[in-house]
């Protein structure tokens, strides 16, 4: 029986949960930068003027960088993911290394999901011409911006002294509430997201294209929510985590979890932030790969340079038959005429030059949005 209790004991603290945490930082590092990088990019495919989304999302990425190192940092130098039992065997001082670990991510956290709300509303402001749904887009600004500070504030004065957040042996430091300021951290992100993916649904269902065009529209700005997910599964794990374990219990493993979807959770909303502007990309790979069939684009056949009634003819009727030779770009339209006094017929070949114009949905906007939003969602369905 001494020998199974040893062996148990020795296969507990022989556990770490170290690995996940590396490999969510690492993906989420590696994600963001090409994320980031094809947006910048999929703005110079589409001549887009630099504007202050362009300045806000380096700050987003660096501050999701700054949760992803300082996770891989717990790991390798506080013994996050191991048995806290593991850690004081080893080396006391770590646990204060964890918990100073913690509250840089309190402070990076709220940031890192600001940043890429912020952009997101930005876009919208561009594009709602309504005035009531532009103060509600204006009013949720304040709101995210508020909310970063507010929680920011909370995390710097949570505990006094503020070395008391990582080192419990100080005479006299105290904190308050903790377990329900992490349990509430997520509401305010929860509430946001439903206002962002809201916003723009009546300004996108009223226009006058397809209902696929529609659809595909609001898939777009379905996209710039998708943190939303992230954020209600961080709210949960850090319900269920603190209820069941408690804010100090075996903290270097129990706190897996939580670090791992605060690492995600930003993530997510830089990723769904940066993708709104992927459409020129889309538009590119669809050419290279010859599937521009599948990219949605209006085209306007014309002739330049002559009116639209190329010559006046005694004509009672008239039937046209066209075919398009995709081969070498012209238009072919054969007319069919008759003259007055039912005469014989005759055929009448017209070749012009195809003229592609490809209209996005800024185009189809009777006015309601304008060529910004156009660049900003990538030419978008």
């Amino acid at each position: 029986m001494p020998d199974a209790e040893a062996s148990a004991l020795s296969a507990f603290l022989a556990e770490d949960r170290g690995p996940s945490v590396l490999a969510s930082a690492s993906v989420m590092i590696l994600l963001t930068t090409i994320f980031v990088g094809l947006r910048y990019y999929a703005r110079y495919l589409s001549s887009t003027s630099f504007g202050i989304q362009d300045v806000i999302i380096p700050f987003a990425w660096l501050a999701e960088i700054g949760v992803c190192i300082t996770s891989i940092m717990m790991v390798e130098m506080a013994g996050t993911g191991r048995h806290m039992a593991y850690v004081v065997t080893q080396d006391l001082a770590k646990i204060a290394e964890h918990f100073k670990g913690i509250m840089v991510l309190e402070l990076l956290h709220p940031a890192a999901v600001a940043f890429p709300k912020l952009l997101v509303v930005l876009l919208y402001l561009h594009i709602l011409t309504n005035k009531y749904e532009r103060i509600a887009a204006k009013a949720l600004l304040a709101l995210i911006f508020a909310t970063w500070i507010s929680f920011t504030v909370a995390a710097v004065f949570q505990c006094a002294p503020f070395a008391f957040n990582w080192d419990k042996t100080i005479t006299g430091g105290k904190c308050f509430n903790t377990q329900v300021f992490a349990n509430s951290s997520s509401v305010p992100n929860i509430i946001t997201d439903l206002a962002v993916l809201v916003l723009p649904l009546r300004t996108v269902w009223e226009l006058k294209i397809s209902v696929g065009r529609r659809i595909g529209l609001l898939l777009i700005f379905l996209t710039g929510s998708v943190g939303i997910i992230a954020s209600i599964i961080r709210t949960v794990v850090f319900a269920k985590t603190l209820a069941e374990t408690g804010p100090l219990v075996d903290i270097t493993w129990n706190h897996v979890a939580l670090v791992n979807w605060t690492i995600i959770e930003p993530g997510m909303y830089l990723l769904s932030a940066c993708a709104l502007s992927f459409k020129p990309l889309f538009r590119m790979f669809a050419k290279v790969l010859h599937l521009q069939a599948f990219i949605t684009h209006t085209k306007s056949t014309f002739q330049p340079g002559k009116s639209s009634t190329a010559k006046k003819s005694t004509t009672t009727t008239h039937d046209e038959y066209a075919m398009q030779d995709l081969n070498n770009g012209r238009f072919y339209r054969l007319s069919e005429i008759s003259t007055k006094d039912g005469g014989s017929k005759k055929m009448e070949v017209l070749v012009t030059p195809r003229v592609d114009v490809e209209t996005n949905c800024g185009a189809k906007l009777e006015g309601k949005i304008n060529d910004e939003f156009a660049k900003d969602i990538g030419h978008a369905v």
